[in-house]
């Protein structure tokens, strides 16, 4: 009885030194921060030109300004006849209104920690939309077949992004390499593009993109203001810009060192004129997130939220995070946040992957999609019995959701690593896709921003 506690014992401090060890090895290299785009001095410069910001959608209003977490904190007020009436306080730029009685004019005050005097950061007016969005189901409605494989400059495609260029010709940039799937040689993003979506035959190669000599991980591309706008990353954010959407320039790195560790797969949703949120993989102190970035230029970002939490319960917490390629699609007045819910807990999913061993090759095909009435908050997930706004999960990897402009119809694409995807050989494969309508749902009013968190 005795041998066998002390059998146990060993097991346990062994499986405790080698996930601690792992954690270890894999977190000390990343560097994390708050400012990224935003040297400190220049806070009040931008807090001074962008003011505060407004954007809002049925039954809820968002303010977001250019925050100072370190020296300063922030009350926000609505105006109450002549007036003003404290609703909250928030540690960071974001504060997030919910409920039918939100509209109104606000104000954010900011209260420096040395006791120096407030001052007003700006004033709005802003108006929630009436009723509640109704809500959708996706699903796969049709069989996958075959959209890009690369041939000359890589041997498959993991994430990817699809979008149009100045010419109206999809096109379509992916994670690719030489190898079968190493993830440390992936340096440079395939490209292909098509005239139509889907076309009848698999899209062109083109030249490849973005080959700097370092890790180019899950383009996204976006188009703003008569420019298209590509963002990749790991563990920093990288972007060009480009005149057409075809020959990119300007490369610079725009975040770095980001708010936690982990930042990677970035994508970009712009949710009033002048505001974008950049949504990424990121992990906590243990559970996986997906985390909220905030910008009114395109270049200077301040993480402000998680848009998506795990915690207690759920089925994966990978050391380098489980809640990868997220991607906010809007449908009917509601948003819908998708990713892929790979990388199991402890330590030995990573060395497997070292391995390219993947236990449960179906597991790779995960992507859960969760819903909510504004693109900022999607909830906290604690497994499927506690599944909050989960709503599908889709036998995909790194999905992209894809509205066609002209037809209405949508699609889904998926990808991934030769070695393990099971869906395809390499390629990138697409399916049409469906919204089944499901009873309404009542969404929560609340009023909050979120917890001040200090800087790590």
């Amino acid at each position: 009885m005795i041998a066998a506690l002390v059998a146990l014992g060993t097991l346990a401090l062994l499986w405790l030194a080698l996930e601690l060890a792992v954690r270890w090895r894999i977190e000390r290299p990343l560097a994390t921060g708050f400012y990224g785009s935003i040297p400190r001095e220049a806070v009040r410069a931008h807090q001074e030109r962008h003011g505060l910001r407004a954007a809002s959608g049925p039954g809820w209003i968002h303010l977001g300004w250019v925050a100072n977490p370190e020296r300063e904190h922030y009350v926000v007020e609505r105006r109450e006849g002549q007036g003003w009436q404290a609703v909250g306080r928030a540690g960071l730029g974001s504060f997030l209104i919910e409920g039918q009685g939100a509209s109104g004019g606000f104000r954010v005050c900011a209260l420096p920690h040395d006791g120096a005097a407030a001052r007003v950061l700006g004033e709005v007016h802003a108006e929630a939309e009436p009723g509640s969005p109704p809500l959708h189901r996706p699903a796969i409605d049709g069989p996958w077949r075959s959209l890009f494989r690369p041939r000359e400059h890589g041997r498959y495609v993991n994430d990817h992004t699809i979008y149009r260029d100045a010419g109206g010709r999809w096109r379509l940039l992916g994670i690719t390499s030489r190898s079968d799937g190493a993830f440390d040689a992936e340096r440079w993003f395939a490209a292909a593009s098509s005239e139509t979506f889907p076309p009848l035959q698999p899209m062109r190669e083109e030249p490849p993109v973005a080959d700097f000599g370092e890790l180019a991980w899950a383009p996204h591309v976006i188009e703003a203001g008569g420019r298209w706008q590509l963002f990749w990353s790991p563990h920093r954010l990288h972007q060009m810009s480009s005149p057409d959407g075809i020959h990119w320039e300007d490369h610079a790195v725009t975040l770095d060192p980001p708010r936690h560790r982990f930042f990677r797969d970035a994508m970009v949703l712009e949710v009033a004129p002048g505001q974008w949120l950049l949504y990424a993989t990121a992990r906590g102190r243990y559970y996986s997130r997906v985390d909220l970035y905030q910008s009114f230029d395109l270049r200077h970002w301040q993480y402000i939220r998680p848009a998506l939490r795990t915690g207690f319960g759920c089925e994966r917490a990978s050391p380098f995070a489980s809640t990868e390629s997220p991607s906010v699609v809007r449908h009917g007045g509601r948003c819908y946040l998708a990713l892929s819910y790979n990388n199991d807990s402890f330590f030995w999913p990573g060395i497997l992957l070292l391995l390219r061993r993947w236990p449960g090759r179906a597991s790779y095909n995960d992507t859960r999609v969760f819903h909510s009435a504004n693109p900022y908050d999607f909830g906290r997930y604690r497994g499927p019995r506690r599944a909050s706004n989960q709503l599908a999960r889709l036998e995909a990897h790194a999905a992209e959701l894809i509205r066609h402009p002209e037809t209405g119809a949508w699609w889904i694409t998926t990808a991934g690593w030769p070695w393990v995807a099971s869906l395809t050989s390499g390629e990138v494969a697409v399916a049409p896709l469906r919204w089944e309508p499901l009873p309404p749902v009542e969404d929560e009013p609340r009023a909050r921003g979120e917890r001040r968190e200090a800087p790590r």
